[in-house]
């Protein structure tokens, strides 16, 4: 994607009624507008400035043709229905469930073994699959990485399941980093609505922008950082459930 300057800019009434640049309002040209979204923070330019302040030093990516070109695969998961909750041991994922990239070790809801084979097929949940809420307030944008232990769950509509497939731009590792980085935050801030009770990014995610560092040894560190955390988090992890388990342990 091309870096440009964005098209929306601050501005103020001065008293020959010109516009000016300021922090109090923006004037957002109409070919701008788009499907009919007159929501202001919609059209808030701070987070295209924060992408535009990083044009000189990565390349601009849009979901949607990163999806196009088979770089990306994105789907949502399923409701199993409250009769379900406590019927097994096998997690069935909510958005309060992820949190600091990682699937809490206590889910609040478990599962049996039918109501997993049920959707297991259609949800194909894989090892550095990236889950992100789509819906539910404060949580929007949150992400977890799907471990070695966490590819045996079902996981909510409300949620995302982001997979890198296969390229030379960059790793699942790496896309988790971008994706809570503060230019990517800030769109899936402006682009979440409120629909009924509870705010939704829904479909939007499209047209978030992930500003990819041009450098290849930034890219790779990024990911290295991000790889030793989620390695270091699941080890802790998984400590703490044989622990937990080694109690009751003859």
């Amino acid at each position: 994607m091309t870096c440009r300057r964005s098209l929306i800019n601050s501005v103020i009434f001065g008293q020959d009624r010109r516009l000016f640049p300021a922090v109090f309002g923006y004037a957002v040209p109409l070919k701008n507008i788009k499907n009919n979204i007159l929501a202001p923070r919609f059209h808030d330019p701070s987070a295209a400035n924060l992408i535009n302040n990083l044009c000189g030093t990565h390349t601009l990516y849009k979901i949607s043709d990163l999806v196009a070109d088979g770089i990306l695969s994105l789907s949502t998961g399923d409701e199993v229905g409250k009769l379900a909750y406590g019927s097994g041991t096998i997690p069935f994922v909510r958005t309060s469930d992820i949190s600091g990239w990682e699937i809490k070790v206590d889910p609040k809801h478990l599962v049996d073994r039918e109501t997993y084979l049920k959707f297991a097929r259609k949800q194909d949940v894989r090892e550095g699959d990236i889950l992100m809420v789509r819906d539910g307030t404060y949580l929007i944008g949150t992400c977890a990485f799907v471990s070695q232990y966490d590819t045996e769950i079902v996981y909510q509509s409300h949620i995302y399941k982001i997979r890198v497939n296969p390229n030379n731009l960059f790793d699942n590792y790496l896309l988790l980093a971008v994706l809570s980085s503060q230019p990517v935050v800030a769109q899936i801030k402006s682009m979440s609505f409120t629909q009924d009770i509870i705010d939704t990014l829904g479909d939007r995610i499209y047209d978030i922008i992930l500003p990819i560092p041009n450098s290849l040894e930034r890219r790779k560190e990024i990911s290295s950082m991000v790889k030793k955390v989620i390695e270091d988090r699941v080890e802790a992890r998984e400590l703490a459930r044989k622990a937990r388990l080694a109690v009751t342990e003859p």
